[in-house]
């Protein structure tokens, strides 16, 4: 693993972790709900928003950190990341993490 892979799989891994926070469970929740309104699942659970947020592109991971994963312009990324891998993502299929948008 690289060392940029390292740093950002920290910042997934303890962003997912942080149960204190209440804006960190909010958008967690947040994400869930995603889920449901882009037709990726019937009914999101905990484990999905999970598996969608440590399959996003880096980029969508150091925006969300920075404004927000609810912001305009994050949601944005996250939802074009989503249709374009909806079948994977319903079938739950390992994907690789991206670096950037495609």
């Amino acid at each position: 693993m690289s060392y940029k892979h390292n740093n950002l799989m920290a910042m997934r891994t303890n962003y997912w972790n942080d149960e204190q926070s209440p804006h960190v469970q909010q958008e967690k929740a947040f994400l869930q709900d995603l889920l449901v309104q882009s037709g990726v699942f019937p009914q999101a659970t905990p484990d999905d928003a999970r598996y969608l947020f440590f399959c996003l592109p880096s980029i969508i991971i150091v925006r969300g950190y920075a404004v927000g994963f609810q912001h305009e312009s994050v949601l944005g990324l996250i939802q074009k990341f989503i249709q374009t891998n909806i079948q994977q993502l319903q079938q739950r299929t390992e994907l690789k993490i991206h670096y950037q948008m495609p």
